[in-house]
């Protein structure tokens, strides 16, 4: 892949060369950045044989998150709601915990330090943040280590607190930047030392979790390197996006067929008001594809190693499907993205759920999947006992 790439940027690196301007060339979906190009030099760049496009580096926010004030009474040996509910302890009392799973997400950061995720972090090429390419593991915003602590972390807050995790700061300070999400997902596929070098293919997570993404749907500029996460085995998580309750208001790159994208539901097994819709408008494809519990989520906080907090938006609700795609990968060894995906869709909770009358791409709510929840919300027990179909 990286060989391919080299040879069709080849022309677009040769021309930055000779500007003398600053470039990165990113071999995971043949894209190049230039910093600083005067006009001229983008009219060159776009008159190249395999240029298709030239534009400005977008910027994508984090959904925006509802904090609830943490209760301090909750003791950390507590198991979360969200956990319980989606019955990861009945997986666990059957010994799995999701260990020899690594787990992974391109997110703010995580807080290496914290209690609950300090002894499941891997340290061999475990980290990297292309921005600063800091040493060791770290969160100035707090969605990163809220996420992780959902996915691996300990006390009862994570679905698969055996696994280890591995992460790469894709959304500095909560903005994540073209180039930063594309340096990530080159990380993720083949991680490296901090520096950004001695890649490893053979130390890839088993599943990325992407608790990011936009209100614009139908946009495929992610789309090369989630194929190319697919192909080296790696599961992608992407979260459908805060912008419900309409229908058909899911975003990019959660709009993808090659991803499983996720909807958020509360307590009580229905659809959280923000959770976005499908059907992603241009197919018409049923999204998302499972859901999983997003509102009020307690996990790890990033102000202290003790601290908790709590949130809601479908960045809650993905991490719960990167823990059960860990507990999968522990009953099943090798299993591929076809495997995973089928045993999440096939062993779904439905019977109490609580859809909508709004039915969204004239997709019947009372059946499923639909636009809503999609298959259903996610069962990580039943997902991981249950035997891959042949």
């Amino acid at each position: 892949m990286q060989a391919e790439s080299a040879i069709v940027t080849a022309d677009a690196v040769e021309l930055a060369k000779a500007a003398g301007v600053e470039y990165t060339a990113y071999w995971i979906a043949q894209y190049v950045y230039v910093k600083g190009a005067s006009k001229e030099l983008v009219n060159q760049l776009a008159a190249l044989r395999n240029v298709v496009s030239v534009a400005p580096v977008e910027v994508y926010k984090l959904p925006e998150l509802v904090e609830v004030p943490a209760d301090l009474s909750v003791q950390n040996s507590t198991v979360e709601w969200g956990i319980n509910i989606v019955d990861a302890p009945k997986a666990w009392a059957r010994g799995n915990k999701g260990k020899g799973s690594v787990v992974s997400s391109i997110d703010t950061g995580v807080r290496l330090t914290h209690e609950t995720l300090q002894a499941n972090f891997r340290s061999a090429n475990g980290w990297y943040e292309p921005s600063t390419k800091s040493k060791l593991p770290n969160d100035r915003h707090g969605h990163g280590t809220h996420v992780t602590g959902t996915i691996a972390g300990l006390n009862g807050i994570g679905v698969a607190p055996e696994a280890k995790w591995i992460a790469c700061v894709g959304c500095p300070a909560g903005s994540c930047p073209q180039t930063d999400l594309l340096a990530c997902a080159q990380y993720i596929t083949c991680p490296t030392d901090t520096d950004g070098n001695n890649p490893d293919c053979k130390l890839a997570p088993h599943v990325v979790n992407n608790s990011w993404g936009s209100n614009q749907n139908g946009n495929t500029w992610y789309e090369a390197a989630i194929l190319a996460w697919r192909k080296a085995g790696i599961v992608p998580v992407f979260s459908n996006g805060n912008a419900g309750p309409n229908c058909g208001t899911v975003g990019s790159p959660g709009d993808s067929p090659s991803v499983i994208g996720v909807g958020a539901t509360d307590s009580v097994d229905a659809l959280a008001s923000f959770s976005s819709k499908g059907p992603e408008p241009l197919q018409k494809r049923i999204k998302p594809d499972v859901s999983a519990p997003g509102r009020s989520i307690r996990s790890a906080g990033s102000a202290s190693d003790t601290a908790y907090a709590t949130f809601s938006g479908t960045s809650m609700a993905a991490p719960h499907v990167a823990g059960a795609v860990a507990l999968i990968v522990n009953a099943n060894p090798g299993a591929t993205y076809e495997t995973v995906y089928k045993l999440l869709a096939n062993t779904v909770d439905t019977a109490t759920l609580k859809p909508s009358t709004a039915n969204c791409g004239g997709v019947d709510n009372s059946k499923y999947p639909n636009n809503d929840f999609g298959y259903g919300r996610i069962n990580a027990n039943k997902a991981s006992t249950t035997k891959p179909a042949c």
